[in-house]
């Protein structure tokens, strides 16, 4: 592809993503500026115990499918066998994520008084938004290692403008304790229209509808396992520190800390772009660039752009506090002082998930697990040191939590920079 043509799509998935993450800002913020703050933070919990749930699905899987696939990415019947037999994986992973999360679900609605009709028909809208969220990703999956971006970026495009407007619709209405089931239903329809325009897509670009027979399985299941074996004890550690100030805030604080901890994370939902594009750009170009001189200044380059996009970010937080915190509407007018903490923490962990992923697509993932000591030591003593019982602290634990993810993946990927940089011929 040259540059040219290499622009254009950057431009374009640069642009729906954008698109993207308007929406959803906008969307999100409609939510923040309307909801009382009990419901608010009943939005807040589902969400996050949704997230968990989709995580703990993974656990490493997602990674395996571009260094499987490798350099036959052209092959459909190859991508497509693949695909399906890894997420088969992660339907199955599911259970065990709804076994973990249903608990502690119960444990923090019961305790808060939640359990009422239309927050149980809310929780039961967000399990099947996580249905429809996994099998949109095996779909997407599918396209994206095919090469056809545009049908991502159109049914993307479609299925977001579709939540926007149910979303805006609802919100036109009264609030009433069945608000928050409505923004769920809206969001479970917009999942449902992407499904459905995957798969009209996907069969009228002729892609096969295909299992791999019994001895491709059982290879592509070896490789899985040796990708994801050592990914799964830092895997499950981080899926739950992943919601961990979520889930603190409403183990230790009042129902207001929760709502605002969650409006918070709405404020980062910007970064989400750059994570985006690459997901869908540069990622697969890593996954099947030839080890050697070009593949270490590919690494190099990007993080330094993304790192010097991330400063431009946190300095916008620090002087202009103010102008994010307008976004969330009255209501969260105290927090214009604590802004810079939650952009740092969010460029942090987003740092380390660019870092990681780096690695993971070329198959790099052992020695995860020394990952988790670290972070765990870093929490248990900001624990000991400070506690959890304010916002401030809350925040605090999360800017800590995330510059130990940010250390551990740097460290790791710099140990392998020297695997990415040597002659592939060489190294056979």
């Amino acid at each position: 592809m040259n540059l040219k043509a290499r622009l254009r799509q950057i431009l374009a998935v640069g642009g729906i993503e954008t698109l993207g993450v308007v929406f959803a800002g906008i969307a999100g913020l409609l939510i923040v500026n309307v909801l009382p703050k009990e419901q608010y933070a009943q939005y807040t919990f589902l969400v996050a115990a949704s997230n968990l749930m989709l995580g703990i699905s993974d656990l490493g899987l997602a990674h395996c499918v571009l260094p499987i696939i490798g350099t036959r990415a052209g092959e459909k019947t190859w991508v497509v066998g693949v695909s399906r037999q890894v997420f088969s994986w992660r339907w199955v992973m599911l259970t065990g994520g709804l076994l973990v999360v249903g608990p502690y679900w119960y444990f923090n609605s019961s305790g808060r008084g939640w359990i009422e009709p239309a927050y149980l028909v809310g929780t039961v809208l967000y399990f099947t938004i996580v249905l429809l969220q996994l099998r949109e990703h095996y779909y997407n999956s599918v396209a994206v290692v095919l090469g056809h971006i545009s049908t991502t970026n159109r049914i993307a495009a479609v299925a977001l403008t579709t939540r926007l407007v149910l979303i805006g619709a609802v919100l036109l209405l009264p609030v009433t304790d069945w608000s928050v089931t409505g923004i769920l239903g809206a969001t479970a329809a917009a999942g449902m229209v992407a499904v459905e325009m995957y798969r009209i897509a996907l069969r009228k670009l002729e892609v096969p509808d295909f299992t791999l027979d019994a001895a491709d399985r059982k290879k592509v299941d070896k490789q899985a396992l040796k990708i994801t074996l050592p990914l799964l004890p830092a895997g499950i550690f981080l899926q739950v520190q992943g919601v961990a100030t979520i889930f603190l805030a409403s183990l230790f604080g009042s129902t207001d800390l929760l709502a605002e901890v969650g409006a918070f994370g709405r404020l980062a939902i910007v970064l989400t772009v750059v994570d985006r594009v690459t997901s869908v750009l540069l990622f697969p170009v890593l996954a099947r660039t030839p080890t050697g001189p070009r593949l270490g200044k590919i690494v190099l380059r990007v993080h330094a752009a993304y790192m010097a996009a991330m400063a431009l970010v946190f300095l916008s937080a620090v002087f202009g506090g103010h102008f994010w915190v307008m976004l969330l509407g009255a209501k969260y007018a105290n927090l214009e002082s604590h802004v810079w903490m939650v952009i740092l923490s969010a460029i942090l962990i987003n740092a380390s998930g660019f870092a990681f992923r780096t690695l993971a697509v070329r198959g790099l993932t052992a020695k995860q697990h020394y990952t988790v000591p670290v972070i765990i030591s870093v929490q248990v003593l900001y624990f000991w040191l400070f506690g959890i019982s304010d916002l401030v602290s809350v925040l605090g634990f999360g800017i800590a939590t995330s510059l130990a993810n940010f250390v551990a993946q740097y460290a790791l990927l710099g140990a392998r920079m020297s695997h990415l940089h040597k002659d592939q011929d060489a190294a056979s």
